[in-house]
């Protein structure tokens, strides 16, 4: 990587000094550059090489103007990267025991495919009808790889589905319900949330607020009920908790709540109240890591937020809990 890098900033160096395009520069070197990488299928080389392959062609298909023509030798590449970002890793090694050594290489691969198949979604010419079935397979893969475990994978997922967007508004039915099938069956039952799974609701709900219903948060209010056993809450009241699985679970539902759709302002109440049954159970009274999501939700709605606390000023809880929120200086709109 630090040697594909420093070559990019030489390039950079050789535009400024020469005032010729990276392409014009490129292109006498043009087959002695290409003619390696789409010699060999992908999966016939080892994974650094892959992966270097990989990230020449990313590079080439952003530059301007166009280097890379989109014909056959890179939609074969680009379907080898496809498969490659949507195998599993068992798949992706030569046997089952080499998955665990090989965990960061294989990340690296899957992260610098979706980056190269985000590039190849970026160019207009790859937008003709006749590439609409591998863009459709591309989009699934971005769907896919947002609830991978590592964030390296799931933030080039991300971008992915923020490069589709801007090209189009509307997603397909069909690849929209196949996309989010994976979160809607987690939110189906509390035991099978996970923050991961969480995060990849929030990034959704970025890219695709319009696609959810405020009523997400009636569901996610009812999983919170089910994580904060009481029992437990008091057993951890003595001890620091920000490390409990419990904890990091409840935390990543309420960093959903100000992403939601704008008709859930009218969870504000259940939310707070939620938030106040909490801190009572683990007694913390000053602060809690509850606190600063619900403060992002508070400043999503800050006049109705005002209009709530300032009724219920004389309960010592909410008066703390408000004050705190004004005297902190992320809740500036608040």
């Amino acid at each position: 990587t630090e040697v594909r890098e420093a070559a990019k900033a030489c390039l950079n160096i050789l535009v400024e000094v020469t005032g010729c395009s990276t392409t014009a520069l490129l292109l006498p070197s043009r087959d002695r550059l290409l003619v390696p990488i789409f010699g060999k299928p992908l999966r016939a080389l080892p994974h650094n090489m892959q992966i270097g392959n990989i990230d020449a062609i990313t590079y080439c298909l952003g530059l301007d103007p166009p280097f890379l023509e989109i014909n056959e030798e890179l939609l074969r590449l680009l379907s080898e990267a496809l498969a490659l970002a949507d195998a599993e890793d068992q798949a992706l090694v030569n046997h089952p025991t080499q998955v665990h050594s090989s965990t960061a290489s294989l990340t690296h691969l899957r992260h610098v495919c979706i980056r190269m198949l985000t590039a190849a979604m970026a160019r207009p010419e790859f937008a003709d009808e006749k590439n609409s079935p591998t863009r459709a397979r591309i989009i699934s893969v971005f769907f896919k790889s947002l609830y991978h475990k590592s964030v390296e994978v799931v933030d080039a997922a991300n971008d992915g589905l923020k490069q589709v967007l801007r090209q189009q508004q509307k997603l397909p039915r069909d690849l929209l319900q196949t996309g989010l099938r994976p979160i809607l069956i987690n939110l189906s039952d509390y035991k099978r949330l996970t923050v991961a799974s969480l995060d990849g609701l929030a990034r959704l709900l970025q890219l695709l607020t319009n696609y959810f219903k405020a009523e997400v948060g009636r569901k996610l209010l009812d999983h919170m009920q089910q994580w904060a056993n009481p029992q437990l809450l008091q057993a951890a009241a003595e001890r620091s908790i920000e490390d409990m699985h419990e904890i990091k679970i409840l935390v990543a539902i309420l960093q959903v709540f100000h992403l939601l759709p704008p008709l859930a302002s009218v969870l504000l109440d259940d939310l707070v109240s939620s938030v106040v049954n909490l801190e009572v159970h683990l007694c913390r009274r000053e602060s809690s890591p509850f606190r600063k999501p619900l403060f992002k939700f508070l400043n999503r709605y800050p006049s109705e937020s005002v209009v709530y606390f300032t009724e219920r000023i004389e309960s010592a809880h909410y008066a703390r809990i408000f004050c705190h929120a004004i005297s902190s200086p992320e809740c500036g709109p608040l």
